[in-house]
């Protein structure tokens, strides 16, 4: 999944792997996980498939490697783009402990339970601020508005924020559950 992330993001125009980090962070790293390590590997795939092609950018005394998408990789991303949605079973690390969580003493599930909604929290508002943000950017801007390109990532943003949303709620009333189970 990494180097279609990659060729998506390489889509919207050239950029070093650092870009690309940053890129993913306020993006595609709210629903699928991504780091420096995992990147280069996935640059380093792409490149010897044909789909990415590198360059090198002098800054003053610094060279820079910038990579940018081939007619193969463009080709590669659309038709892995407009092929099915397959539909995955969560994977899930909170859901795995949960379903353990009779082996946990109850105030120490309180905790983890607490901090785990803290979590989700601050993404959730992060989220919020990012679409404020974009709702800030694009204003009453129609061709914006339009923009096919700009319209999917406000859905997936907009999924990303109700998702957490969801999560909040869902927790919330587990976290109340707990805490009666301990007062009994």
């Amino acid at each position: 999944m990494q180097d279609k992330i990659i060729l998506g993001l390489l889509l919207d125009g050239d950029k070093s792997s650092y870009d690309m980090k940053k890129s993913m962070e306020s993006s595609t790293g709210f629903f699928y996980n991504s780091s420096q390590g995992s990147i280069q590997p996935a640059l380093k795939k792409l490149i010897q498939n044909g789909h990415v092609q590198v360059t090198e950018e002098r800054r003053g005394a610094i060279i820079k490697k910038i990579f940018s998408i081939t007619e193969k990789g463009e080709k590669e991303f659309l038709s892995w783009a407009s092929d099915p949605i397959a539909l995955e079973k969560p994977r899930d690390p909170a859901l795995v402990k949960m379903f353990f969580f009779n082996y946990v003493d109850g105030h120490r599930k309180l905790e983890l339970v607490e901090a785990y909604l803290r979590e989700i929290e601050t993404v959730e508002t992060t989220l919020k601020m990012i679409q404020q943000m974009n709702r800030e950017k694009i204003g009453n801007n129609s061709e914006l508005l339009n923009n096919p390109k700009w319209k999917s990532r406000l859905d997936t943003l907009e999924f990303g924020a109700e998702y957490y949303a969801f999560l909040k709620d869902w927790y919330g009333r587990y976290l109340k559950n707990i805490k009666e189970e301990l007062e009994r």
